[in-house]
């Protein structure tokens, strides 16, 4: 990632000194005065400027002395400047410790009130137990009484501010914060309330003066200044704060409008796109303006100007130098320029600002002034935004005024160039509108999955060409963040994207410190927020005090560690990379070094504090010891080896039990053997030291009798020996090897055992669950459930049969004893741990090369083979038949494979299990979508041939790594509202299905009337409870079927709705019962449209009905068509791959003409179409015929007897000869080609022949337009009986028909 700017130069290192220094430097400087406006603080900004000017955050943070405390550091003595950030740490740490204890003291219940009844004493507690926020400090008291005093305690009702009832709930308020401090819905609650009480004081009442006399005005500052010393306040409550202040202003003399004037620009800095607040803003300005000056036009100019009291002629006086005309301008073109972009509402400031430049242009006219007001509005007209009409219409009637003369020209220039602005609205307008309906509704999630698909398409549109602008996304995000201004979520999204910017297209004009700044105070928990900040910053070259700050503003609240010690910890890996980096920088000096070394086992020692006052003694630190990494590399930077190691040693009680854990530490051990190893090789050329410490980890870590995956251990110790050690040791090591072997197949026997019995005892506890509930039918419920187990047990290991017969290797552990083979099976086929890729093959290469090379490894089940168009290369997905095979395969990494040095990776955690996408959705599709994550390896679909319902995919990636971002897709808005699901696949963490139907809530009515509609079956069932959702599904002609599907809110419902069994409706006599699974369908029927006459039947030739039922006979109580008119609309597909459902098929095949009915049959590899016009399937006939769009497969038409005659698609992924059940041993073996031996010149062709042959004649084969006819192994031919329906036969009647038109 490039530099956002140039670092500050670095230090030259010096040796350490003693020097006296002053130590004033380090501490804060102390609060400058509320700054006094004057007319040059305000300039109108060039066109180009994006946003407000603000000052920057990081060097506001110097003026903020809540962030350091000045205790302690009188007696410090002098140092160098490294020391005193040293001596700064040690103060951060003790004032974190002190706030928290602080924090905790508040729960005291002494300070508080105990006649119930909250006071201001409580709510100054509330607000000065915390650290204020920093930046606040100077413009926290804006009210006009004296600061904040301690009071006696007293009631809410002290002058019927509040009502009995809001008295009560603002104590209960006030209490819930005193242990809830970091509740931040709590703070919005009592602040809304004593808000609306005072509102309704001041304005019930007709005198100004009422506004100062609200009993509680002191309590509403408090509750507001508490939560602004924890939480950034947001739009909503920053305009009732800002109209609280204006209704004191206006009574009040100037410095007080000054007052309220720098609220207002506290607030547009928090939130710079909102319109309300700006417009407020420009408004109160143009008041005080107005006032001072008396000015008419500017009165007229800007409508609902605040009515001020009169002031002194003095005050006059004053204000007209400090409220002059160029800062009203100023603060209007300020907001125009902030709220450019927000294509809603961007007119509420631009049209009356752009109303002051015209009255201001008509005061004083001039050449120069006409062609700056022209650019103004030729930028705005370029610019897309609702009410772009209505602007155009403002500039015909400047041009009409101003120029005339070139009226028509102009006009039709500026309607061309800008008509891309116009369109650009245009598309987005229906985006708009559903952004603003969603506001009307008031339910937060419609609004912000509202926002969320928004945002998805606007980050969609096409860089190149140029349908994507950058501004509209940016300001998007900030308008969803004004309306979820606490959304950590949105906030990271928002962080990510001005990221992705700067790094993949080299956005210079972004500042994301600012960005950072805000989004750390609107989610001051985030620990990914807070990391950021600390990040950017270093890349940005920020001096390290300033950095410093960011990381102690972040700890010191205690709001991290309110998110939990995930957020804290995130924050300390940040902050302590930071300090390593900078310690080993080329430059750095001695005193960074020890600024390092110190703020890293602070930040350790913290963690561990933190851990053990949340959860106890038996806190074990952070899983992935993140802080002592970062520690052992900074000591091993510094060669401080010794160190390093006990601080390995240290982590053996709390990390021994991992793998992972003795990896890493063994692979320390050869890092630092290798510079050992080095340096005295370099001295001494004769020999070289053994890793003896390396061996030493090994063999300690396989002693450990809990160890989660000590086979991987065991292949590592053997192979390091191997390479690195004397026979003596490897012989040693060898015998341990042998020993734990066996040790691990007694515990992993043990544990299969363990796992079967456990399922044992769950299947018992299930069938006594069964027959609890009714001991009637607990028999059949029994085997029902056993005979539906066995029948999924038989489809689930369908594929794993071969696997279970196979010989396992002599180091493979086995479980025979006692398990069934379906269990044993399960046990063996471990896909996601037992797969290895295999990287920069030869092109060219085959899989019977693959598996010569890999043979030595142990058995496969698959092999999969891509070629990398791009590269030249190949990579194989390799799954073998246990775990310890594939970590035996990864010893041929970096091993030669016909003259190239292959990568082997282990595929462990590298698939992505995704489900809920569109129904149309293919491989391509999930390609394009996973495929920013990373490399994708391959892509697997089920079969449908079970269960026509399955929509699941897994996604194969190369590496880990990029698995984990495919994750990141999860929860996206896709297709129709539909949010996509994307997990880590992992087939213990699966999750039984929930729903109406497994909830109980769904009952079925059977026997209804033919006539029935929904709203007569939710009259007939709602008196039982409420309804959700009603079905009663129709044929092809949409009449309805005679059942229906009811979903109730609950079961109960659910259950006293079965009153209705056997009652009459509408004349018939109803069965009603609770609705149970259906088994899986092997067939998928979708009925698209109704029909005027009835879907075909099919007209088997083996007479099985059931069949001809199945693919979509239909009874139709209107006219029936011939059979003929039947046959002439319906296509049938074949050769259709069983991962392809009905939705894909409807995509490819309504090209063609719309359709009436699709009937998927996966069991025959096949589908039923029948179109509405015989014309289009004839079309559909012929376009359809060898189509490869279907994952590559050639589909072919045919007839319903050929589809029903076609086998099953056999799926196999072991490797070897696959035959089906039918497959005779004689057709095994079988020619590709007709065979053919040669014929003596003058003979005639016949069969064999030969001595003793008798003659055979063969019929002459018919020619057809089908390749209809089968080759036998002698070379003549089969004909079959008959050819049921042709592409000649298509192509006839589309001919004919056009031909007829």
């Amino acid at each position: 990632m490039p530099p956002l700017s140039k670092p500050t130069p670095k230090k030259p290192r010096k040796p350490r000194t003693t020097k006296a220094t002053a130590c004033a430097r380090t501490s804060p400087p102390s609060i400058s005065p509320q700054p006094t406006l004057v007319d040059s603080t305000y300039q109108i900004p060039q066109q180009t400027v994006r946003s407000p000017p603000t000052a920057h955050p990081i060097s506001a943070m110097r003026m903020r002395t809540e962030d350091i405390p000045n205790a302690g550091r009188a007696a410090r003595q002098g140092s160098t400047p490294g020391m005193d950030a040293l001596a700064d740490l040690a103060s951060m740490q003790h004032h974190q410790q002190t706030t928290r204890a602080n924090a905790a003291s508040l729960r005291s219940t002494d300070i508080y009130d105990h006649e119930g009844s909250p006071n201001t004493a409580v709510l100054q507690s509330l607000h000065m137990g915390h650290g204020h926020s920093p930046g606040r400090a100077t413009l926290g008291h804006t009210m006009a009484d004296t600061p904040l005093q301690p009071a006696t305690s007293r009631s809410f009702t002290t002058n019927n501010s509040l009502s009995d009832a809001e008295s009560h709930n603002a104590a209960n308020l006030v209490d819930h914060l005193t242990h809830n401090q970091f509740d931040h819905e709590a703070h919005v609650k009592l602040i809304s309330l004593l808000h609306r009480a005072y509102q309704s004081q001041v304005r019930g009442n007709s005198s100004q003066a009422d506004s100062r006399s609200y009993g509680l005005l002191r309590d509403l500052r408090a509750a507001r200044e508490a939560m602004d010393a924890q939480f950034s306040v947001g739009e909503d409550l920053w305009i009732d704060r800002i109209e609280d202040e204006e209704l004191l202003a206006t009574t009040l003399p100037l410095d007080e409008c000054v007052a309220v004037m720098n609220l207002y620009e506290r607030a547009v800095q928090e939130e710079p796109v909102s319109t309300k607040l700006w417009l407020r803003f420009a408004k109160w300005m143009t008041s005080l303006y107005v006032v001072a000056t008396q000015d008419a036009l500017a009165r007229e100019a800007v409508d609902s100007l605040h009515e001020i009291q009169s002031w002194s002629d003095e005050d006059k006086l004053v204000a007209g130098e400090v409220y002059s005309w160029r800062v009203i301008l100023n603060v209007w073109a300020r907001g125009a320029q902030a709220t450019k972009w927000r294509i809603d509402e961007s007119h509420l400031l631009w049209d009356p600002y752009t109303a002051l430049l015209l009255q201001d242009l008509e005061r004083s006219p001039s050449t120069e002034g006409v062609a700056e007001m022209k650019t103004h509005f030729l930028d705005r007209l370029q610019t897309a935004h609702a009410t772009w009409d209505h602007t155009f219409q403002m500039f015909s009637t400047f041009i009409s005024r101003y120029e005339n003369h070139s009226y028509e020209e102009t006009m039709a220039t500026v309607n061309q160039q800008c008509a891309a602005s116009k369109a650009a609205y245009g598309v987005r307008e229906i985006f708009e509108l559903g952004v603003k309906r969603a506001h009307q509704s008031g339910d937060n999630a419609t609004q912000l999955n509202t926002f969320s698909e928004y945002l998805g398409w606007e980050s969609s549109q096409s860089r190149r060409k140029h349908a994507f602008v950058f501004e509209f996304l940016d300001t998007l995000y900030q308008r969803a963040l004004l309306c979820f201004p606490a959304n950590t979520e949105l906030w990271e999204d928002y962080f990510m994207f001005l990221t992705k910017e700067i790094v993949s297209y080299s956005r210079q004009d972004v500042d994301l410190l600012s960005v950072l700044d805000r989004s750390t105070r609107h989610c001051p928990g985030s620990g990914f927020l807070w990391s950021q900040y600390l990040l950017t910053a270093e890349r940005q070259g920020i001096a390290f005090p300033e950095i410093g700050q960011i990381k102690h503003k972040a700890t010191s609240t205690g709001l991290l560690e309110a998110g939990g010690l995930e957020e804290v910890l995130q924050v300390y890996v940040a902050w302590c990379s930071i300090l390593r980096r900078r310690a080993f920088q080329d430059e750095s000096t001695d005193e960074e070094v020890d600024v390092a070394e110190v703020g890293i086992r602070s930040a350790i020692e913290d963690m561990q504090r933190l851990g053990e006052s949340k959860y106890g003694k038996e806190y074990q630190g952070d899983p992935n010891y993140r802080l002592e990494r970062i520690y052992i590399k900074y000591l091993t930077q510094g060669r401080n080896f010794d160190t390093a190691k006990k601080s390995w040693k240290g982590l053996i009680p709390k990390q021994g039990d991992k793998h992972e854990f003795w990896l890493r530490y063994y692979l320390w051990e050869m890092s630092v053997w290798g510079k050992i190893s080095y340096s005295e090789t370099a001295a001494n050329t004769s020999s070289s030291p053994r890793p003896s410490e390396a061996t030493k980890v090994l063999r300690m870590a396989l002693k450990r009798p809990n160890l989660d995956w000590p086979e991987r251990l065991i292949q590592v110790l053997q192979y390091h020996c191997e390479d690195h050690e004397d026979a003596t040791e490897l012989q040693s090591a060898s015998l341990q090897i042998w020993e734990t072997k066996k040790l691990v197949q007694k515990r992993r026997e043990k544990e299969a055992i363990e796992a079967y019995q456990a399922a044992q005892a769950a299947q018992v506890q299930t069938m006594q669950h069964l027959q609890s509930l009714n001991p009637e039918t607990s028999t059949d419920s029994a085997v029902s459930f056993t005979t539906n187990k066995r029948k999924r047990e038989t489809e689930t290991s369908e594929t794993q049969e071969e696997t279970a017969s196979k010989k396992t290797r002599g180091n493979e552990v086995t479980v025979t004893e006692g398990v069934p083979s379906s269990v044993q099976s399960n046990l063996k086929r471990d896909r996601e741990n037992a797969t290895i890729f295999v990287k920069n093959l030869p092109r060219a290469t085959t899989d019977n090369r693959i598996r010569q090379y890999f043979r030595d490894c142990g058995s496969m089940n698959s092999l999969r083979l891509a070629v990398d168009e791009s590269s030249e290369t190949a990579t194989a997905t390799i799954e073998f038949q246990s775990r310890d095979d594939a970590d035996t395969a990864l010893t041929k990494d970096k091993k030669n494979f016909d003259g190239r040095d292959i990568e082997v990776q282990l595929g462990s955690g590298s698939t992505v299990f995704t489900t809920n996408f569109p129904p149309e959705a293919d491989e391509h599709w999930i390609r394009e979508k996973f495929g920013q994550s990373g490399e994708i390896i391959d892509v697997r679909f089920p079969s449908l041939k079970y269960n026509t319902h399955r929509r699941f995919c897994y996604v194969q990636f190369s590496t880990a790594d990029e698995a984990q971002k495919g994750t990141q897709l999860d929860g996206l808005v896709v297709g129709a509202k539909l949010k996509l699901v994307a997990k880590m696949s992992d087939p213990s963490q699966r999750h039984d299905r929930v729903g109406a139907l497994e909830e109980g809530r769904e009952i079925h009515v059977v026997n209804l009337h033919w006539d029935i509609t929904e709203r007569e079956l939710v009259s007939a069932f709602s008196r039982y409870g409420k309804i959700e959702k009603t079905r009663i599904p129709t044929n092809v002609s949409g009449k309805s079927k005679g059942f229906a599907f009811v979903v109730f809110k609950s079961a109960k419902e659910a259950n006293a709705a079965l009153e209705m069994n056997q009652t009459k409706l509408m004349g018939r006599t109803l069965t009603v019962e609770i609705a149970t699974k259906a088994p899986t369908k092997r067939q998928a029927t979708t009925i698209l449209r109704s029909s005027n006459s009835p879907s075909p039947g099919v007209q088997t030739t083996n007479g099985d009905p059931s069949a001809a039922e199945s693919l979509g006979a239909s009874v139709n109580h209107g006219v029936k068509p011939t059979s003929a008119e039947i046959k002439a609309r319906t296509v049938v597909l074949l050769n259709v791959p069983d991962t392809v459902n009905d939705a894909r098929i409807r995509t490819l095949a309504e090209q063609y003409g719309p359709l009436v009915k699709i009937v998927l049959r996966p069991d025959h590899q096949g589908a039923v179409l029948e179109y509405k016009d015989v014309t289009d399937a004839g079309k559909a006939a012929l376009g359809l015929d060898g189509d490869k769009s279907l994952s590559g497969r050639k589909i072919r038409v045919g007839d319903l007897q050929e589809l029903l005659e076609q086998q099953p698609e056999l799926k196999d992924d072991k490797l070897g000869p696959q035959f089906s059940k039918s497959t005779k041993s004689s057709d095994v073996l079988h020619s590709v080609m007709p065979i053919r031996r040669p014929v003596q010149l003058g003979a005639k062709r016949r069969g064999r022949g030969g001595l003793g042959s008798a003659s055979v004649s063969r019929a002459p084969a018919k020619s057809t337009d089908r390749d209809d006819q089968d080759t036998d192994m002698s070379g003549g031919t089969e004909t079959k009986d008959a050819a049921p329906k042709s592409n000649s036969d298509f192509k006839t009647i589309f001919l004919g028909k056009k031909k007829d038109e």
